[in-house]
Parts: structure tokens; C-alpha cells; sequence
């Protein structure tokens, strides 16, 4: 990790962080009451096996011959899931590729996820410029209602068909992020990159689809996942409020062995499930452009890439 910068372990600032989090999740309560039961008791493997032996799946009645990924072998992908908890080896059409790095490139992205904060990847030096600061994220919203690309992927009968066998019921598209992660020098809050190993709650099954829109090497800020951690958790991770674990706690439990980084070529992909801990890595050479879909059995209202136009400003630039 780069020297200057600081690890703000989410243990500092507990109150707040406290504070902060049952906020949010009194929002998504009251929202949806269904989500807070997921939410108190998907963490169990039990409760998320029997959500998966009541649902009903039509994995079968996918025309998978018409998906834009001829090469992934359905059970294949279906059984990695299940041993290790992801599934390595997608590659994006060139011609898909290309529609989403020009959206990337012709539609705002929102510095640390700032819904003022909305400039052109290439204004962005210029606008940290002007507002004296070095973000370490900006995301794009609405990618999946304003990017033809996008909802290709998120519609793919044959992702829809892995995540139907995997989960055990028919799958629904619940979300999708497009976002950057920026190269930055200057001490920051690692919270905001997700450089945390972590969990992810969003139902009682879930699978994520990522791709890298960019070239990630082990300098450009590659994915971690866990091997095997969306079957083995310890009791304690399961009861916390938080979900965040430190590099060395999840050293000592699962093994340096089952740390795995994933790297590739601008277009290539894997499918997670995203119970199984997880952090993104700071990009030291190149800033990491990268895409997600997300798959569930039910879809609680809570992705954020869906923000009202009307929210959404553009930060002042010389150059618009």
C-alpha cells in the first residue's frame, strides 16, 4: 500500500461510523421492511440455503444459444461458484467494450460519488484543480437506463441463467455501477474505494457480474475476493453491525493462499458471489474504470446507481 496513505480502520471514529450506518439502514427499513428481514437474518447460512430451496427457477428456459457469451459453459461457471465463490474467465464482445468506454467517456461521472460533483473523465485534473482536492472514486448514475451496452449485459440469457441455477431462483437485475478508481497521492479515507475486505448483503442471494473497462494489472487497482468465504464465515462476523475486516483478520482465518487478485484486459470479467469477503486494491499505476451488474431473487429499491436527473449537477469547468 502506498506509504502516504493513512488506513482510517473503520474501528476510528466508532460513534460516528455507528451513527452513520444504522442511519442508512433505518432509511432502507422504512423504505422496505422486507429488506431488514433479509438483513438481520440472510447472513445465516441456513436462512439463505432455504431462500434458495423455495424459490423457483427457469434456468432451463433461457435461450442461452442467443447470449454474447458463446464461450462461457454454464455449469462450469455454476460449480466455481459454489467452490470458491467466483468464476474467472468472461470477456466482453469488442464492439460492447467499445459502446461503454464512449459512454465513459461522453456522460458525467460524479467525484466520490457527489451528486454536484459531475465532470468529464478528461476535465478531471482540471476540476481538482479548481476545488483543491484529489477524489478517490467518481461513478456514473443511471448507466443501466441511459447505456444500450449495458442493459445488453444485464439482459444476457446466459448470465441470467447462471445466476438463476447458482441462486435457486429466478434471477432480477437489482442494480448495476459503472465507476472509477483514481491513482491518488494524498492521504484519504480508504472507505470510499472499498479498499476494505467486506461482505455484501443485498439478499438472501446474490451474484455480481464485473468487468474491467480498463487494463488491471496488480498496479491498476485489481479486485480481491476470499476463496471459499461465502461458505465459512466465523460467528462473529456474522452478529457485527459492521461487515469490514482488516487485511490481517482475514489472513489469519482463511489463509494468504485464499487471497486471490484478479487481473485482465480491458473486456474481461467474473461473476461473484458477493457474500464472499472482498476489497477493491488502491490503483498506483493507471486509474480503474470498471462495471457491475447485480443479480438477486429480489430487488429491495436499494441500488444506487438510480439517481433523479434533477439531483445530479455538474461541477464548473473552464472547458464546458
Amino acid at each position: 500500500m502506498n506509504k502516504k496513505q493513512t488506513q482510517p480502520l473503520f474501528y476510528r471514529g466508532f460513534w460516528s461510523q455507528t451513527k452513520s450506518v444504522l442511519q442508512r439502514y433505518y432509511k432502507r427499513a422504512v423504505k422496505n421492511p422486507q429488506w431488514l428481514l433479509m438483513f438481520v437474518i440472510g447472513r445465516f447460512r441456513m436462512v439463505r440455503s432455504l431462500a434458495a430451496f423455495l424459490a423457483k427457477s427457469s434456468a432451463s428456459s433461457y435461450k442461452v444459444e442467443e447470449s454474447i457469451f458463446a464461450d462461457i459453459d454454464l455449469d462450469t461457471a455454476v460449480r466455481a461458484l459454489k467452490e470458491d465463490g467466483c468464476y474467472a474467465g468472461i470477456k466482453l464482445p469488442e464492439s460492447v467494450l467499445q459502446e461503454i468506454i464512449e459512454y465513459s467517456r461522453s456522460s458525467p461521472c460524479y467525484g466520490d460519488a457527489e451528486y454536484n460533483m459531475g465532470f468529464l473523465y478528461a476535465d478531471k485534473v482540471e476540476i481538482e484543480a479548481n476545488y483543491k482536492k484529489q477524489f478517490v472514486r467518481a461513478d456514473y448514475f443511471n448507466g443501466l437506463l441511459n447505456c444500450p451496452a449495458i442493459k445488453t449485459i444485464a439482459s444476457d440469457p446466459k448470465l441470467l441463467a447462471i445466476a438463476s441455477k447458482y441462486m435457486g431462483g429466478d434471477a432480477v437485475v437489482s442494480g448495476s455501477r459503472l465507476w472509477w478508481l483514481f491513482v491518488n497521492e494524498t492521504d484519504y479515507d480508504l472507505n470510499k474505494g472499498a479498499y476494505f475486505f467486506h461482505y455484501d448483503l443485498d439478499d438472501y442471494q446474490c451474484l455480481k457480474m464485473f468487468f474491467y473497462i480498463t487494463d488491471v494489472s496488480l498496479s491498476d487497482g485489481p479486485h480481491v475476493y476470499v476463496r471459499g468465504s461465502h461458505i465459512k464465515k466465523k460467528l462473529k462476523y456474522l452478529l457485527s453491525l459492521f461487515k469490514l475486516r482488516s487485511d490481517q483478520e482475514i489472513i489469519d482465518y482463511y489463509g494468504e493462499e485464499n487471497l486471490i487478485p484478479i487481473c485482465g484486459k480491458a473486456g474481461s470479467g467474473f461473476i461473484e458471489d458477493v457474500y464472499c469477503y472482498h476489497k477493491a486494491t488502491p490503483p498506483q499505476k493507471s486509474d480503474r474504470l470498471m462495471l457491475q451488474v447485480q443479480f438477486a431473487l429480489n430487488d429491495y429499491g436499494n441500488s444506487g446507481d438510480f439517481v433523479s436527473p434533477s439531483l445530479l449537477k455538474n461541477a464548473p469547468c473552464n472547458n464546458s
